[in-house]
């Protein structure tokens, strides 16, 4: 199946944009390009929210901010703490807005956006620990954010996907706390350099947005060492064992190198007991759920993200 013609006006888009490959530019000069791009795109009015709150959390690696959004008053609410996509280069409160203010809504949650440091300035574990460091702080702070700590998911896209792979992880390690439901939008799972899967054969070669050059790009700015991608933190994949996760819900994009690594992260779930659902958007490109105000795959991505969030917390 080819690209659905709102993906492929898009992808066109953005071959045309100048901004790809990111590998031209540095990690901060690209970050600056595809900001610049954003802004270019029609404003979408924003879902009122009942508040928005900032506060900071301070970690041994430094401080990072995170957007909390309650779609309406109440306590003891359900929570979903949400790390954006970015190649762990990019990405930010503003540009996930959006994204974060739905699923708010259509999952009747309270949204926890986490700033996480971005590499190059920040390498690979500080992503890893800022997530496991907000999961921590969301649990304390539970009832001062009227928050159920009993009912919290983590999601996330790309490389966010990534880090709540590894955050469930984490909780599983180290006995908590506790997460009630994962979900991954298109994950980097697998680090190592240029593993062999049919997905990123067939669709790494250019022309859909990421690239495996690319993605090589941005691993050698988020690893010190590409030996560090044989660890379970950066390479959920790789784990010993995949027992005694959250159930998940894996999102992925038929026409995206990495499908083939959301295919087999839910393959090992639920070869290891955990509840498992794999969704494979056909027509479509990594990042289509960013792109949810032009695309109807994007659309359908987004309420069956939301959905499964509300169904499980």
């Amino acid at each position: 199946m080819s690209l659905d013609p709102q993906s492929q006006a898009v992808v066109n888009a953005l071959n045309g944009s100048g901004v790809l490959p990111f590998r031209q530019f540095s990690p901060v000069d690209a970050r600056k390009k595809i900001l610049a791009l954003r802004a270019q795109r029609p404003a979408v009015p924003a879902h009122e929210m009942a508040s928005v709150v900032h506060e900071t959390i301070t970690t041994p690696d430094g401080a990072f901010a995170v957007r909390i959004l309650r779609p309406r008053a109440g306590e003891a609410m359900p929570a979903a703490i949400y790390f954006h996509g970015g190649g762990f280069f990019a990405g930010g409160l503003d540009e996930t807005d959006d994204f974060a203010r739905n699923i708010a809504r259509l999952a009747d949650a309270v949204v926890i956006n986490v700033d996480y440091h971005l590499s190059p300035e920040a390498k690979f574990p500080v992503a890893v620990n800022d997530a496991y460091a907000a999961l921590c702080w969301v649990a304390e702070n539970a009832r001062r954010l009227g928050i159920d700590p009993q009912r919290i998911a983590v999601a996330g896209d790309s490389a966010g996907g990534n880090l709540t792979a590894v955050t469930c992880l984490m909780a599983r390690e180290r006995g908590g706390p506790s997460i009630a439901f994962q979900a991954l939008i298109y994950a980097s799972l697998d680090l190592r350099a240029r593993p062999s899967y049919g997905s990123r054969e067939k669709w790494g070669g250019g022309g859909y947005v990421l690239d495996n050059d690319d993605i090589e790009w941005m691993l050698d700015h988020y690893l010190t060492s590409r030996a560090e991608a044989d660890d379970w933190r950066a390479s959920p994949l790789l784990a010993a064992s995949h027992a005694g996760l959250p159930p998940a819900l894996i999102v992925t994009a038929d026409h995206d190198p990495l499908c083939d690594e959301g295919r087999l992260y839910a393959e090992r779930l639920s070869a290891s007991g955990v509840a498992a659902e794999c969704v494979c958007f056909e027509g479509t490109f990594h990042g289509f759920v960013g792109y949810a105000s032009v695309l109807d795959a994007g659309k359908r991505g987004v309420n069956l993200i939301a959905d499964r969030i509300k169904r499980s917390v």
